[in-house]
């Protein structure tokens, strides 16, 4: 190889890979004002449902930034419980199942676990529970609300059921605190994690800073095994 070929062959490395960033920027900001970017502020919490030593993986996905959604959905994230299974799928029900059942789900009546050392500032019990496939916007989306008065941050644990923690109660990282559920606006078992800068009275506002969901994968090292004092 000479050395303009060599030359010619890096100067076009080098644009392919502006235009990859280019183009991975302008696809995470769509619809943002770069100069107010609310994806640059985020907050860490522990995992919500632990699948360690099980075989099972917690997936999650990203819901877009949208300035109609409610700040609990505008950049909220979706945990859902899956398994590799032996066709090299990995899927969050057995494949002879369908995902008919709530039961079939792996996720299904799993233990959630709280964010952060919180108050929980607000319970909201499901009235309803959901066939796979379907959903309930009227229905009561059981929930937990919980409030870092300290960081000035609220976290939204929705889609719970068997809630066993009380308006007022202090949680611990990675404390037990609902079972996973499939209620109100969901098709499925999983948990529906929103935060916003700011206290709990936004629960349902439009407007505000949503915040980033980012998971601290070394929390059982951070905190202990026996954190939710099991």
């Amino acid at each position: 190889m000479n050395r303009l070929t060599a030359r010619l062959l890096c100067a076009f490395g080098i644009a392919l890979t502006g235009l990859f960033l280019v183009l991975g920027q302008a696809h995470a900001q769509r619809g943002l004002d770069l100069e107010n970017d609310t994806l640059t502020q985020s907050v860490f919490i522990h995992p919500p449902i632990d699948v360690s030593g099980e075989g099972l993986d917690l997936t999650t996905s990203e819901h877009e930034y949208r300035e109609p959604l409610r700040l609990a959905d505008q950049l909220g994230r979706d945990f859902i419980v899956e398994k590799l299974n032996e066709d090299g799928i990995s899927r969050p029900y057995p494949p002879e199942t369908n995902g008919k059942q709530n039961e079939d789900w792996y996720g299904w009546r799993r233990d959630v676990r709280a964010p952060f050392e919180a108050t929980v500032a607000r319970v909201l019990e499901p009235d309803t529970v959901n066939t796979p496939g379907t959903m309930n916007r009227e229905a009561q989306p059981g929930g937990i609300v919980f409030e870092h008065t300290s960081e000035n941050v609220t976290v939204l644990h929705a889609h719970v059921r068997e809630i066993e923690v009380e308006e007022g109660e202090t949680v611990k990282p990675g404390e037990v605190v609902g079972k996973v559920g499939n209620n109100g606006n969901s098709r499925n078992p999983h948990v529906h994690i929103g935060a916003w800068k700011g206290d709990p009275s936004k629960l349902g506002a439009k407007e505000g800073t949503p915040l980033q969901i980012q998971v601290d994968l070394y929390a059982e090292e951070r905190f202990g095994s026996d954190t939710g004092g099991q």
